[in-house]
């Protein structure tokens, strides 16, 4: 499992730091499409996706949104 995907009941800090990512337990994935998948599903439960961290890749909040969006249109049909 090589990338892991944070998320919260809360929307992210505005200044996300590895503190308080070290105290959640990290949702893990074995490819970065898989774990925008996995965001795309805590954001339908309702819940805040926070980063997704991976071998040379890090997003943040604003960009797992704007890449769950398409997926999260499938899901609505």
């Amino acid at each position: 499992m090589k990338f892991e995907l944070y998320f919260s009941t809360s929307p992210p800090p505005k200044d996300l730091e590895r503190e308080q990512l070290e105290r959640m337990m990290p949702a893990r994935f074995s490819s970065e499409d898989d774990a925008v998948y996995g965001a795309a599903l805590v954001i339908r439960g309702g819940q805040y996706p926070w980063l997704i961290e991976g071998p040379g890749v890090r997003i943040d909040a604003m960009e797992i949104g704007r890449r769950c969006e398409p997926i999260l249109q499938l899901l609505r049909r």
